[in-house]
């Protein structure tokens, strides 16, 4: 039995299961770490955990898991494993969650992805593919604040933005709804651009939509890529559980 963590900014969330099967599988706000989440009695062989939170969130969590007297593991990218090469600049740099998306991806599907993780921060990677060798390279990406970092940093930086809750207009007709709009469509638009450079490498591209707003971008992406359009919840669950495999 695998417990498999993954510690976003905002969220935790977890999965407990074997190779054939989930048996557990749930979430709690990672400014409640301290509290006890994980009450189950069984035999689990390894913990493997994604920490993106911070040093202090990995500490706590270090002295919940004790108890369940088995090794754990918090993962960090690598330059390889399996068929994914880490084309970043320094590999040892890229976030974890990154790193474990785009190796669950490269496990599920044979071609190349643009994957979009669309949380507290927005994640929008290009992993390709090489069809001849079986060979994935995490090429890169860009990040850009979520949309409750942007409402946040335009009410506190500025006088009139206030952070109300809007829809996407176009145009907008008002300043909640020109919020909204700015960011879905800031979005959109790095995800074309990062979808045009993987075709013009490659005739098969698949665009992977995760995060806690992956059907907000879902819902307003263009009818001309929407073809192209999956979502996966829990991809960095699903590549701790490749490691765990491994």
């Amino acid at each position: 039995m695998f417990l498999l963590i993954d510690i976003g900014n905002t969220k935790t969330k977890w999965m407990l299961r074997d190779k054939d099967r989930i048996y557990k599988h749930d979430s709690f706000l990672t400014e409640d770490i301290d509290q006890d989440h994980f009450e189950f009695h069984v035999a689990i062989k390894k913990i493997l955990i994604s920490n993106v939170a911070g040093f202090e969130k990995e500490a706590i969590l270090k002295i919940k898991l004790k108890k369940f007297s088995c090794p754990v593991e918090f993962i960090k990218a690598h330059k390889k494993l399996n068929h994914l090469i880490n084309n970043y600049q320094d590999a040892t740099k890229l976030g974890t969650d990154r790193w474990l998306s785009a190796l669950s991806v490269s496990h599920e599907i044979k071609k190349t992805a643009v994957i979009v993780s669309v949380g507290t921060a927005v994640t929008i990677d290009y992993v390709s593919f090489d069809q001849k060798n079986n060979q994935y390279t995490f090429e890169g990406g860009v990040i850009l604040p979520g949309l409750h970092l942007t409402k946040n940093a335009l009410a506190n930086n500025t006088a009139d933005l206030k952070s109300l809750e809007g829809v996407v207009q176009m145009p907008p007709i008002n300043t909640a709804n020109a919020i909204e709009s700015g960011f879905v469509l800031s979005v959109l638009g790095n995800i074309k651009s990062l979808f045009d450079i993987a075709c013009s490498e490659s005739q098969d591209v698949s665009i992977i939509l995760s995060g806690g707003d992956a059907d907000l971008i879902d819902q307003h992406m263009d009818k001309s890529l929407k073809k192209y359009v999956s979502i996966k919840k829990d991809l960095v669950l699903e590549g701790l559980f490749v490691i765990a495999n491994i």
